[in-house]
């Protein structure tokens, strides 16, 4: 008898039929793979950034300037940022009714020709 043929067989068989991996191993043995540094790094920047745009936001409603002028300028600004977008929604429409022309009129032409 082959000892060395029946151990390759008996890990062949075992390595597919049994997950040997890191994490399935601490699984089983009720442990937990270690977390990098940056598993745990990333997430607080994130909680921090989120922080920071909140008090920026905080900041600026509880600025020194009065409520009524800063809702003034708060609502100015929201009405150039409406007319701009506005002025862009007519411009692109524009553009693309001219091209839907010009196409069909292209190819009015070209049926004209073959014909």
């Amino acid at each position: 008898m082959d000892w060395k043929k029946v151990m390759n067989d008996v890990n062949r068989n075992v390595g597919t039929t049994y997950e040997t991996s890191m994490e399935t191993v601490l699984d089983r043995l009720g442990l937990e793979h270690r977390k990098s540094t940056m598993d745990v790094v990333l997430p607080m920047l994130g909680v921090f950034g989120a922080g920071i745009a909140v008090g920026a936001s905080l900041g600026l409603l509880f600025a020194p300037k009065r409520g009524n002028e800063l809702r003034d300028e708060l609502r100015h600004s929201l009405e150039d940022l409406r007319e701009r977008s506005t002025e862009k929604i007519n411009e692109v429409s524009r553009k693309t009714k001219e091209n839907a022309e010009g196409a069909l009129s292209q190819d009015t032409d070209s049926s004209a020709v073959r014909s």
